[in-house]
């Protein structure tokens, strides 16, 4: 039997997926409730803001990662149709 090479990570994906309930953020991150925002509104809007720059810094990281390894594909996939024997 031929053992396929996704098996781990697909195992640790969705093992880590049917854990998500389980994790709970730290209290800056957690979602506010509505006696919080009118107490500490602009500490809220803070993390808030915060949260936002966490996830739009990790978004373009992947699309450097993204837009890089496209680029790669691209050019290998040029060099070996212009040099087939190679």
């Amino acid at each position: 039997m031929k053992k396929s090479p996704h098996l781990v990570p697909a195992i640790v994906i969705l093992g880590a997926l049917l854990q998500a309930p389980v994790a709970q953020a730290c209290v800056g991150c957690r979602e506010p409730g509505a006696d919080t925002v009118i107490r500490e509104s602009q500490t809220v809007m803070a993390g808030l803001a915060f949260s936002w720059s966490v996830l739009f810094m990790l978004g373009f990281v992947l699309l450097m990662v993204g837009g890089m390894s496209f680029y790669i594909w691209q050019t290998c996939r040029r060099l070996a149709h212009e040099n087939p024997g190679s």
